[in-house]
This record gives structure tokens, sequence and C-alpha cells, in this order.
């Protein structure tokens, strides 16, 4: 659907997106932008990580309105809603994709490509930094495209999918918390230098070892072999 498409169904109330952003329709879709919660998977310290993991804890939810922006580490995943609520009509659909401005930084987008027909709430997009720098995302950054298509014929079955009526509020879903509350970990480039910090460890005790031992095993050569002349 072109701009002016867009505006005409939303006139007509065959599509939702509240509230709307008159800067967000573009030439041939809607930009998204970044909603008022997210949860970023990341555990920075490995004794932070020893410590969530032995109280159960998982990642916080994040009040993105409140705290202005929210930083994704490199390695990281986040869950974050959009700021639009979204409610589609039988004869229509829409196909998600990255900004390329933020896929340009290294994120990926996880979520389903597809918002089925009858769609209604806000949606929850996995992004993941693949780069090796923290990605930065401020409130209401625009952060997807939304391309929305008029289908030949409205849907005979609309989406009555696990989020069906969950997502009327710009909220993580539970099942989604509680699951990546059992996946909290490091990252790899964390997990790598906790591996080089173990190795620079090892060394030192090696070092160590051979510092107080070699003097000592001399010293009971000497005795063994004294013992033997005398």
């Amino acid at each position: 659907m072109t701009d002016t498409e867009i505006r005409e169904a939303i006139d007509a109330g065959d599509i939702e997106l509240a509230p709307i952003g008159e800067t967000c329709i573009q030439p041939a879709s809607y930009d998204l932008r970044l909603g008022d919660k997210a949860i970023v998977t990341k555990t920075q310290d490995i004794e932070e990580l020893r410590e969530r993991l032995k109280d159960n804890q998982g990642a916080a939810e994040i009040n993105v309105s409140k705290e202005g922006s929210i930083s994704v580490p490199a390695g990281a995943f986040a869950l974050v809603v959009t700021r639009e609520r979204i409610r589609l009509s039988a004869q229509y659909a829409g196909h998600l994709g990255l900004r390329s401005y933020f896929a340009r930084k290294g994120l990926l987008l996880l979520a389903g490509l597809q918002v089925d027909p009858g769609f209604e709430g806000h949606l929850v997009l996995g992004l993941a930094n693949l780069s090796p720098r923290t990605v930065h995302l401020s409130y209401e950054d625009k952060i997807a495209t939304l391309e929305l298509h008029r289908l030949n014929q409205a849907a005979s079955d609309v989406y009555a999918g696990v989020y069906a009526g969950q997502q009327t509020t710009p909220t993580i879903p539970q099942a989604d918390a509680d699951y990546l509350r059992t996946i909290e970990t490091l990252s790899v480039s964390d997990l790598t230098n906790a591996l080089l910090r173990l190795s620079d460890n090892v060394a030192t005790l090696s070092r160590d070892v051979r510092v107080i031992w070699i003097p000592v095993g001399i010293a009971i050569f000497a005795a063994v072999v004294l013992r033997l002349i005398f």
C-alpha cells in the first residue's frame, strides 16, 4: 500500500496505528517506533551473573519511556514493544523489517515477519546485536518498517494465536519474560574475556608453583644425596 492508501485505510477504520506519527508514514510503509517496555538479556560481569543465577533472577524489564533509552551490548538479545498499538481488519496483513539504519549498526530483527489479518495490539520485537559495539536505542526511535497489504478478499480466519488479546497494553508477555530468565547468560565476547582471565590465572599459578616447588625439590634431592653419602 502507498502512503495515500494507508491514510485512507486509517480514516476508514480498517487499520489502526495509535498513537500515529505523521512523520512515520513513508511512501510505501509505516515506521514503527520503540515503545514503553524492553528486556535486554545480558550480564556484563561474571560475578553479577553468578549472583543472578544463584537468586534465580532474570533480566529486569526496563521502563523505556522513563529511562529515555536502552543499550543493547555486543552479543546481547533484546525484546522490545512497539509504541504503536496496531489493529488490522480481516482484509489487511503486514510485513515487518528492520530499518536499514539499525541493520547497518549490526542489529538483526528476529521477530515473526508477518502481521496476520485480525491482529490487534502492540508488537513484541526480538533484536540481536551482532556487532562488536553496544547499540543505543532512544524512546520512540523509528526501529522497524511495517509494509501494509490489502488482500484480494477478507481472510475467513483472522489471527487467533497465542498472543491474541494479550498485547492490548505495551508490555512484554509473561511467558516470554519467564523464558528469557532461563537463558540469561554471558555473551560470546564476555565468555572470551572470562576464558582469557582464566588462562592468565592458570599461567600465574604455574609460575608460582615453579617458584615455590623447584627450590623445595632441589632441597629434597640434596638431602637424599647427603643421606646416601654419609
